[in-house]
């Protein structure tokens, strides 16, 4: 066999691969990355990221009492609270996901009884003074 037969089954060796995977990467379910409302969701994260960061810098956090029969979330005393949001959110199980909303109060009682067992990301949201506060906490409900 000579150079000239070898270099050409190379090269249609090499192009029926390219055309393998092109085809079977066309064929493949929709893998868009991008959702349909992308930049939406841009500015809530900035807006998210915002709040963190007022929560980081503020010099009274939410406390949270887990003990007992209640959880106590407990607000700054010395600000006015507005507009509270808190979202218990069950890592391996989105139907015990639970929000909580109040508005004008210092002190949020939760009941542990009307809650699965185990572990929650609680997501904490406020308004005070025209910023956002956010703040994410682990839970542990026994």
């Amino acid at each position: 066999m000579n150079w000239g037969k070898g270099l050409t089954i190379a090269i249609i060796a090499f192009m029926s691969f390219i055309l393998y995977m092109v085809i079977t990467l066309m064929t493949k379910g929709n893998a868009d990355l991008v959702s349909e409302d992308y930049y939406k969701k841009e500015i809530e994260y900035e807006k998210e990221i915002t709040a963190l960061k007022n929560s980081e810098n503020a010099t009274e956090k939410v406390t949270i009492n887990n003990k007992g029969e209640f959880i106590v979330f407990q607000f700054p005393t010395t600000k006015e609270i507005d507009n509270i949001e808190i979202h218990l959110l069950r890592p391996n199980n989105d139907k015990a996901d639970v929000t909580f909303s109040e508005k004008d109060t210092k002190n949020v009682m939760i009941e542990k009884n009307k809650l699965e067992k185990g572990i929650y990301k609680a997501s904490i949201k406020y308004d005070s003074e025209g910023q956002t506060f956010l703040q994410k906490e682990e839970l542990n409900i026994n």
